[in-house]
């Protein structure tokens, strides 16, 4: 049985990934930063194997508070992020360092801690979170997002060089079904789903299910899978 921790365990993409290492037979550490509520609810479902932990990928002591708790780790989901919309022009600096200092500064806090105890593990990986923004940009008001998520895809592969034999790699998701996007006339479904492929939005558990195979793949590393319903060659 490994020990995962996946932050940002309270989001939709979140709670599908820690139900996918769960079933596997693994244990989970959540993280939430607000929605104590819905960690405890996920806690409830999920059962013992499941422990949640607050964490401020904005803060530093956060983190470290956060490991001061985890004594063991074989997999690190960096899942926790901040999506914003805002016109460059309008964009205001403190919404840029907030968008960068948790996609990508957040991901390196949690990822320098958890190296020590990863590097203690016969089968250590880790799986961050990027998004297909940070290869299709131009989604329109999100700039600052995508080169944020492109910051993750670098920092990944440029991390699994350097601190091999663990292994690194990243997941690039397409649109994901959500609730808000439950209208099929919202624009920004109607623009994915008329690209994509296979003419539908992707599931949180399909994406669940790429981060959980990366975390077992002995012979992937530095790699960025996409799971896109075929977006980007639509």
């Amino acid at each position: 049985m490994r020990t995962v921790l996946v932050t940002g365990g309270t989001s939709n993409l979140g709670k599908a990934i820690c139900r996918s290492f769960i079933q596997e037979g693994d244990s989970v550490i959540a993280t939430y930063a607000h929605n104590r509520e819905g960690a405890e609810e996920l806690r409830k479902e999920l059962g013992d194997r499941l422990t949640i932990l607050e964490l401020d990928l904005l803060k530093e002591e956060s983190v470290l508070a956060l490991f001061s708790q985890v004594h063991k780790l074989d997999v690190l989901v960096n899942n926790g992020g901040l999506f914003t919309l805002s016109d460059q022009q309008d964009l205001k600096s403190e919404e840029w360092d907030r968008v960068f200092d948790t996609n990508v500064k957040g991901l390196f806090l949690v990822t320098r801690s958890a190296l020590p105890l990863l590097k203690k593990s016969e089968s250590a990986s880790i799986v961050n979170i990027a998004s297909i923004n940070a290869i299709h940009p131009g989604f329109g008001q999100t700039a600052h997002y995508d080169a944020s998520k492109g910051a993750v895809v670098a920092y990944t592969k440029s991390l699994a060089a350097e601190v091999a034999p663990i292994r690194v790699n990243a997941v690039a998701p397409g649109l994901l079904d959500a609730p808000y996007l439950s209208d099929k006339d919202n624009p920004v479904r109607a623009k994915f789903e008329s690209r994509c492929l296979l003419k539908r939005m992707v599931k949180v558990e399909e994406v669940a299910s790429s981060v959980l195979f990366l975390s077992s793949a002995k012979a992937i590393t530095a790699q960025l899978l996409v799971v896109d319903c075929g977006y980007l060659v639509g």
